[in-house]
């Protein structure tokens, strides 16, 4: 090999170098990025910024290769073009590209976007228009008379012109600025407001522009019936005709149907001035008194008279009396509500009982007293009912638990022969999930929910499921299934300031309603009055003669369901108890047939879905008429549907004869009794309380630990189809 100078051995050193950076530390050649652009008008520049490795950073403008890159990951941004009025979004706005020895491609493409303007009106209060018109590129015009985001706008700039208008009240109102222009972008929201403002000079005078009771929910134009007996608090929103310093007071006189006065109040203003629109969002813009109940009667009205001592000095003492129409008064019958302990199987041993109790009863209906058009409340506690299903209540009611309970509950109730609502309550092991579950009354008389015992959570949770029961489907929030298509406001809000007669304290109209998923929760006038009207004239128990709740007979409860496509005929019981039949045929049938193949009864009915209980479940429970002499005579259930049928036949004993069985009670622990029979024989018992005829227990298995202070229990043991009674006393 020819020996080489030192002069050649630093170009051959600064050669290998120039090597070594071109193929980058591992070896790897430089690259090439091509990118291309579409969507943008002729003869427009984009706006492309690429990044990548050792702060490499190079504008593009349109399509173009990017030579010799350095090995690595390079970013390409895509930045908003304006072209005239319009905005042209890159899609990707981002996107990464690994630049390594070949050519590696990017592409962008342009497209006019749209966006949005929120528009917020201020200084007229909450019950006056403005008189707001937007215009905009591609003839786009909009009038709006109250804040509203306008959705899905050309980008460009848009002309916002308001007028004067004249508020409710007859003050009249100037917009501060009549035109003003701004940009809407091609993404996201922007923003204007348009601001009204009073005159602040010339003659003052005041007035009542208007008044109205609520009870929790009303609307500016008494559009919400009150009911009589229940409190509530009155609202008189008075106005004057500029800005001022003026602070009066109000009379108000209340006359009953024969106007006799029966009360007068002063209310001393709320604030240091008197408003010049009506505006219900605060409480300091009213001037408000609690109404008590037995004001609240058929017949009954209220005058209001502005400054009655004539203090403030105006233009007109002649119009500060305003004596409205009387406001509707309905009489709304007593909720009368029986709470039961639910007690679960597999918590039994531990004595998990649900935490309702005398002394907490009422915690449970605080918000339904609250929000809900009724005025007296009766409750009671219904002895401890224990449930032998081996499922356990679920968050996400995965084993249909929620819904087999629900069914018991239902079922005790009918066997009661109670005409009162039943609310199951019982205790689980999360904090978060379902929280309770009901049938909605939809035509037919729905009476039974349950809910979990946590408090306070738990009286929204029984003002949720008792206004299923009452007809109420879900309000449009938070994902609920079985939305009322009818609901007024698509976002699930009450619409209307609801307050809080207790507390005295105001609920904005943008709250959820009690009936939707979102929080914080109030009533709306669409709820409340549809409640009213349910509670008011609420659809019939169907009895054997069509008419409603009838008297106590022997009847059979037939009960069971439909869970995921499979379906359930429980044991039937022989009771004595008022009927219960289908108020409408249906797509399922039962049927009856005795000892020789005749047909007792037969009958169409539809299951009842269960409301807030994910899965597939439906319910029924019947009472129906049947003497001791025919149901002796039973031989075999059938339950059929769309999806097939299944019969109960009468279980036979081992040896072939007449099902004998004797049940045995004995003392467990104090206040516990533990009931015994043989389930081969007798599938399912039922145990009620010997002197209030309660239900303890519709048990299977053959044992049943129950928490009872009684001395003995009727065991009604069920064959399938017939059933027999056994009073058996406590074994010590």
């Amino acid at each position: 090999m020819p020996l080489i100078s030192r002069k050649q051995l630093f170009a051959l050193t600064l050669f290998g170098l120039a090597l070594a950076c071109s193929e980058g530390p591992s070896g790897v050649s430089a690259g090439n990025l091509s990118i291309s652009i579409s969507g943008l008008p002729s003869g427009t520049s984009a706006d492309l910024v690429v990044t990548g490795p050792g702060g490499y950073s190079q504008g593009v403008t349109g399509a173009q290769v990017l030579s010799d890159l350095a090995p690595g990951t390079y970013t390409l941004t895509a930045n908003p073009v304006t072209v005239g009025s319009s905005i042209y979004i890159g899609t990707p706005e981002t996107q990464d590209v690994s630049v390594s020895g070949s050519t590696a491609s990017l592409s962008v493409l342009y497209s006019a976007g749209t966006g949005n303007l929120s528009v917020t009106i201020t200084g007229l209060g909450t019950r006056s228009d403005a008189a707001v018109t937007i215009t905009g590129p591609g003839s786009y015009s909009r009038s709006i008379g109250a804040s509203e985001t306008l959705f899905s706008l050309t980008p460009g700039t848009y002309t916002i012109s308001a007028q004067d208008v004249v508020a409710t009240g007859g003050t009249p109102h100037t917009a501060t600025s009549a035109t003003q222009s701004v940009t809407v972008s091609g993404s996201g929201t922007d923003s204007a407001t348009v601001s009204y403002a009073p005159p602040s000079s010339g003659e003052l005078n005041l007035r009542i522009a208007g008044l109205y009771v609520t009870q929790s929910a009303q609307t500016f134009a008494n559009g919400v019936p009150l009911v009589q007996d229940r409190n509530g608090y009155l609202r008189v929103f008075a106005v004057a005709t500029r800005t001022n310093t003026a602070a009066p007071a109000v009379r108000v006189r209340v006359y009953n149907s024969s106007s006799v006065l029966a009360s007068e109040v002063l209310i001393p203003p709320p604030g240091l001035s008197v408003p010049t629109a009506v505006d219900e969002s605060s409480l300091s813009r009213s001037w408000n008194t609690p109404m008590s109940g037995t004001l609240i009667q058929p017949g009954f009205r209220i005058e209001a008279e502005i400054d009655p001592t004539g203090t403030v000095p105006e233009s007109d003492e002649t119009d500060n009396l305003a004596t409205p129409p009387a406001p509707v008064v309905q009489t709304v019958p007593t909720l009368n509500l029986t709470f039961v302990p639910v007690i679960q199987k597999q918590h039994a041993l531990r004595g998990d009982v649900g935490n309702v109790t005398i002394g907490n009863r009422d915690e449970y209906v605080a918000l339904a007293r609250k929000m809900h058009p009724i005025a007296v409340y009766n409750t009671a506690v219904h002895a401890p009912y224990t449930t032998t299903t081996t499922d356990t209540l679920q968050d996400d009611n995965g084993n249909s638990a929620w819904g087999t309970i629900l069914e018991e509950i239902d079922a005790l109730r009918v066997a009661e022969g109670s005409s009162r609502y039943y609310y199951g309550v019982a205790k689980v092991s999360y904090t978060s999930g379902v929280a309770g579950v009901a049938y909605v009354s939809n035509g037919a008389s729905e009476r039974s929910a349950l809910g979990w015992d946590y408090l306070p959570s738990g009286a929204a949770v029984a003002a949720h499921e008792l206004g299923h029961n009452w007809g109420r489907n879900h309000a449009p929030c938070g994902g609920p299934s079985g939305v009322d298509n009818g609901y007024p406001h698509a976002d699930g809000r009450i619409g209307v300031y609801g307050v809080d007669v207790a507390e005295q304290s105001l609920k904005p109209a943008s709250t959820s309603d009690i009936m939707g998923y979102c929080d914080p929760k109030w009533i709306g006038d669409y709820t409340y009055k549809a409640v009213m009207n349910y509670l008011i004239s609420p659809p019939p128990i169907v009895s054997a003669d069509g008419a409603g709740l009838g008297a106590v007979q022997p009847c059979l409860l037939v009960w069971g369901h439909i869970r995921n496509g499979v379906m359930v005929l429980e044991p039937s019981f022989h009771v004595n108890t008022r009927p219960t039949l289908p108020s409408r045929p249906g797509p399922y049938s039962l049927e009856a047939t005795t000892e020789g193949g005749g047909r007792l009864f037969s009958f169409s009915f539809s299951p009842r879905e269960v409301a807030d209980a994910p899965g597939d479940h439906k319910s029924f429970v019947f009472a129906v008429p049947v003497a001791s002499a025919q149901a002796a005579r039973l031989t075999s259930l059938r339950l059929a549907g769309p999806i097939g049928q299944v019969a109960r036949t009468r279980t036979q004993s081992l040896s072939g004869g007449a099902v004998r069985d004797v049940p045995q009670l004995r003392l467990v622990s104090a206040g516990r009794v533990g009931v015994q029979w043989d389930a081969r024989t007798h599938p399912m018992a039922m145990v009620r309380d010997v002197q209030t005829g309660e239900v303890l227990s519709f048990a299977r298995g053959g044992y049943a630990e129950l928490v009872s202070q009684t001395r003995e229990v009727d065991v009604v043991l069920s064959d399938g189809i017939r059933s027999s009674v056994r009073r058996v006393p406590v074994a010590r």
